[in-house]
């Protein structure tokens, strides 16, 4: 299995992918343009999925596969094994296959889905819809109908579903905060945090913050000591887009990897373009940020790019089926998200899209059962991750209380995070120490994130949190106090940073300040970013970054080293709830807590267990991994820090 997992690893592979087409409602929330009619003879992908059966039979394995006690223990299955025990039946599967062949679609099928490729014309005239060309927020070219789909009967009779054509579209989770150093002039922006005391930081810095494993230490697993880095997990970024391999090169020589460990710098380890996948866009930054922030995370993983076309939920749901169909990864890390109320009928003229989050869920569940992690981050809007139904009817309004999806589902880490404070000792050396964090909210200015023409008030930077509308509280949350009976978000946190250029509320002196009551901060001016190099978007530049985009792909790499020790740890929010519980009892500190912040709605802090800015806390990774009696990792560009 290895030895496949590698060869995989050595190509540049091309998977069917998903159509990006989508149904744009008449409350569309603002995310299509409509161009013009769809041409009768263009090709559009698609996949029908069908119904899983036994899934009472399939929750209660997800248990016993977390379970130390259970003969289940961490047996996880294979996409065959996974289909047959509950997938749909292969007849179920041949008869719509062949339903649809008969209509001149080509058909694949697959464990519990069939991928459909035809013209828009057979789309139109079989499923009794008008297909459009459109363009999204972000620019990206979509198909699109603003009418329900009307299944062909073989396809009803067995409660098929298309997520394919749903209107909406996730966004990325990061923003420029400033420039912090141009190569080609020497020319240094906002301070960074070696020139005073808090950020942004560069990745040696959050390595020493967060107390990783010395470079040098080592760990003996199946009977092979090798170091304690990660090696062996394989790590994917579910994302629209490509990365140049100059810029991850450029963050490791920034810090002088190879002068110190006589070693060449990490790269990525393959690509993966679903249906052609999106090209290079010189003005994206997040694939190469998540990119990044995972190499340098866990250097001996393997970390692969999953690049689909665009963020459509289309194209999203793809991604996710054709990663556990490859079962390649270990962990999976996305850095997008939508407001979990989007899906409901009120943002979209009368129709329900909670299928596709249900849809998504059942993908989770798979991966998980075949020993798949899944982290997400948390969002970037505090307590306010939504807009207002009636903003999307043109009406000036306000962000309202909400949580993103797919970080709201049960089987996913949504990882959200903090401005993180380390000690300064006035330039004489790099050292970054752990002194504290804050959650601390931003005010923001008003504006129109989705190009409705209107404004939109009282929003807030900060990392998502809250709770679900559609996810009770699982199990693993009953280890802490969430303050409700819902699914609570995020799950742990890592450094997110604040204070957005160019729609902050900034203070007299021009400072994002949180507020000047205690309720939100008392002026506290405390603010990172983490440093991100970018080559092509700025010639040359490291830039200062926020978002909880930087907290889902580091904690990504995090778990890496759990991988490494312990082999797939499935839904790992089991593990990290466990930690949580044990830190009041063992004797140890898994994580930091009692971190103060607020969310634009409430203290985030709400106890010494459970915060809606970073869920049980931020990790001591070491003793997170479980390696208390190893070596901390030291100052930046240092050979225990490299």
């Amino acid at each position: 299995m290895q030895k496949l997992k590698i060869a995989l690893l050595g190509a540049t592979l091309v998977g069917c992918g998903f159509a990006t087409a989508t149904h744009a409602a008449p409350h569309n929330v603002g995310m299509t343009t409509v161009l013009g009619t769809a041409p009768t003879a263009q090709q559009v992908r698609f996949d029908v999925f069908l119904p899983l059966r036994h899934k009472d039979q399939l929750e209660k394995l997800l248990e016993a596969q977390q379970n130390s006690n259970s003969p289940q223990y961490h047996k996880w299955l294979t996409p065959a094994q996974f289909g047959e025990q509950f997938g749909p039946d292969r007849t179920t599967i041949a008869r719509v296959a062949n339903a649809l062949r008969t209509r001149g679609f080509a058909v694949k099928a697959q464990t519990r889905s069939v991928h459909v490729t035809g013209t828009v014309d057979l789309v139109n005239r079989h499923f009794g819809i008008h297909l459009v060309t459109a363009r999204s927020t972000p620019g990206t070219s979509l198909i699109v109908t603003n009418e329900p789909l009307q299944m062909p009967k073989e396809l009803a009779a067995v409660g098929a579903q298309i997520p394919s054509f749903a209107p909406l579209a996730a966004h990325t989770f990061s923003q420029v905060a400033g420039k912090v150093y141009d190569k080609p002039t020497g020319r240094r922006g906002a301070a960074d945090n070696r020139y005073s005391d808090t950020g942004p930081y560069w990745f040696t810095d959050m390595r020493q913050a967060y107390g990783y494993p010395s470079y040098n230490a080592t760990v003996t697993a199946n009977g092979t000591t090798k170091p304690l880095n990660g090696k062996g997990a394989i790590i994917g970024v579910l994302i629209s887009g490509d990365v140049l391999d100059s810029d991850i090169q450029d963050m490791f020589d920034h810090e002088h990897w190879t002068d110190i460990t006589g070693q060449p710098a990490p790269k990525l380890a393959a690509r993966i373009a679903l249906n052609g996948g999106a090209p290079f866009n010189p003005n994206e930054l997040e694939p190469s940020l998540d990119v990044q922030q995972e190499l340098t995370s866990a250097p001996g993983a393997a970390v692969v790019l999953y690049n689909i076309p665009s963020l459509s939920q289309a194209d999203v749901v793809g991604g996710y089926l054709e990663i556990v169909e490859d079962n390649l990864l270990d962990v999976v890390s996305s850095s997008f998200g939508l407001c979990e109320k989007y899906f409901y009928p009120a943002y979209n003229g009368g129709q329900d899209f909670r299928y596709i989050p249900q849809i998504e869920h059942e993908l989770f569940m798979q991966g998980n059962s075949q020993g798949m992690s899944f982290l997400a981050s948390s969002g970037d809007r505090a307590g306010k991750e939504c807009a207002s139904v009636a903003y999307f009817n043109g009406h000036p309004s306000h962000f309202i209380p909400g949580v993103s999806s797919p970080a709201a589902d049960p089987n996913v880490t949504a990882v959200g995070g903090t401005n993180l404070v380390t000690s300064y000792d006035g330039g004489a050396t790099l050292t970054s120490k752990y002194v504290t964090e804050n959650a601390w909210e931003d005010p923001e200015v008003p504006q129109d994130p989705y190009g409705v023409g209107v404004p939109l008030r009282g929003g807030v930077w900060g990392a998502g949190g809250g709770y679900s509308v559609m996810f009770p509280a699982p199990s693993y949350q009953m280890n802490v106090a969430t303050g409700s009976n819902m699914r609570a978000l995020p799950d742990i946190g890592m450094q997110v940073g604040g204070c957005p250029g160019g729609i902050s509320k900034l203070d007299k002196k021009g400072h994002c300040n949180g507020g000047n009551d205690p309720q939100n901060g008392s002026g506290n001016t405390q603010r990172s970013a983490a440093i991100v190099a970018v080559d092509h978007v700025d010639r040359g530049s490291y830039l200062g970054v926020i978002g909880s985009s930087i907290s889902s792909p580091e904690f990504a790499g995090v778990a890496a080293h759990l991988v490494e020790q312990h082999g797939r740890m499935g839904n790992v929010n089991n593990y990290i709830y466990r930690l949580a519980a044990r830190q009041t009892t063992d004797g140890h500190r898994y994580y930091h807590t009692n971190i103060p912040g607020y969310n634009g709605i409430e203290d985030t802090d709400l106890n010494s267990s459970y915060s809606l800015s970073n869920g049980v806390g931020t990790p001591i990774v070491k003793n997170f991994i479980g390696q208390h009696q190893v070596e901390r990792a030291g100052n930046p560009q240092t050979p225990s820090n490299p």
